[in-house]
């Protein structure tokens, strides 16, 4: 079934913005709903897509046509009436002005916002992969594997991030995260595995309470396809340096003929899965407090 590509909307989120140490990185998916999350990121992102093209900071308007569309990516739920009330709600430091009236939003964005998004170094997520996801839990967890798509998530940062209730036992907070990825992995988005040591006993590792994953990138339904950087010298050994995207780098010693043959073969969905199953331990990741993925708490 073809996409109505007028209607998918691309939110930029700027890598300053994805450090925690941020002020606007706990706002960004700082919401109790998800019918809530969603239409202010397709606000953002309208927003965001307007200033970027004129760079005006004055007040702005768009329309909010396609935004109920049967094939946009907002919950069926959602009519003009609550559009409007969430609209009107909002209260979010990307904004210095928000109102809507009838079909029309008008908007100032933030200083904060505009010149961090203005930066370069950016993370770029379709808002219609987020279609498929009903609950709140999985959409937050689904918006921060696609802007960082290999790593890691630290066990603190992802049950304060998902607003896991802090009552419950702690073997149920980390179940409800669980959950969260195991409906991502069960989508075919991502791969997935929670280390932590296996008794009191056993040394803790910088590994361990981490949520260690590698997405797969997806655009229009296919799986994006990786950079390959291939290096060549006179004799027939070929090496492929793949995307961070992707698995692994491979070696490999072959014909001219045979090296097209496995191209193709490496860059069609089925060879791709053969190589995520021969996966056994996620990318190594680099500890770093000023990342999205090594927060304290």
């Amino acid at each position: 079934m073809k996409k109505n590509i007028k209607n998918e909307l691309f939110l930029a989120v700027s890598n300053e913005i994805m450090n925690t140490k941020h002020s606007l990185h706990k706002h960004l998916l700082n919401f109790d709903s998800n019918p809530e999350l969603k239409v202010f990121l397709a606000i953002l992102a309208k927003a965001t897509m307007i200033f970027k093209a004129n760079k005006s900071t004055e007040k702005q308007t768009f329309s909010t046509v396609g935004f109920l569309s049967d094939d946009s990516f907002l919950p069926k739920s959602i009519n003009l009436k609550k559009l409007t009330k969430i609209i009107e709600e909002m209260n979010n430091p990307f904004f210095e002005h928000l109102e809507i009236t009838h079909k029309t939003v008008c908007f100032k964005l933030s200083n904060e916002y505009t010149k961090s998004t203005l930066k370069k170094g950016f993370s770029k997520i379709n808002l219609m992969s987020l279609k498929p996801h009903k609950d709140l839990k999985t959409t937050k967890l689904a918006i921060l594997t696609a802007l960082k798509p290999n790593g890691y998530l630290n066990l603190n940062y992802v049950l304060e991030c998902l607003k896991v209730n802090k009552k419950l036992e702690r073997t149920e907070q980390i179940r409800q995260v669980k959950k969260a990825f195991k409906k991502l992995k069960d989508l075919g988005l991502l791969e997935w595995v929670y280390k932590y040591p296996v008794n009191k006993n056993v040394e803790v590792l910088p590994e361990h309470y981490k949520f260690h994953y590698k997405t797969i990138i997806k655009d229009n339904d296919t799986i994006k396809e990786a950079d390959v950087e291939i290096k060549s010298d006179e004799t027939t050994k070929e090496k492929w340096k793949l995307s961070e995207q992707e698995i692994n780098e491979i070696e490999i010693k072959e014909t001219v003929e045979q090296r097209e043959q496995n191209i193709d073969k490496a860059l069609n969905v089925d060879g791709l899965d053969e190589l995520l199953e021969n996966i056994k331990e996620p990318v190594s990741v680099k500890n770093n407090d000023d990342e999205l993925y090594d927060i304290p708490f």
